[in-house]
């Protein structure tokens, strides 16, 4: 069941990134559009900005965990080698 699930988001993966591209887009149209609370803070008046926030903290986290990653876990080419 769960191949088959798999086989079809593969097969249908240019519709899907278009549904999560729209999705995406209408949640950036509603923070335009909806009122906003009262701001606590000068960055809650941004437009976007906790969108923003949200990829740019991914995106470091993502670098992050490759740079602890590959410190730790790599091995050099030869390693198994020596034996």
């Amino acid at each position: 069941m769960l191949v088959g699930f798999i086989a079809w988001l593969r097969k249908h993966i240019r519709g899907l990134r278009n549904l999560l591209v729209a999705y995406l887009l209408a949640l950036v149209v509603l923070d335009f559009l909806l009122a906003r609370h009262h701001p606590h803070y000068w960055f809650d008046e941004v437009f976007a900005f906790w969108a923003a926030f949200g990829i740019a903290g991914c995106f470091l986290l993502i670098k992050a965990s490759k740079g602890t990653a590959h410190l730790f876990l790599s091995k050099p080419e030869d390693y198994y080698g020596s034996w």
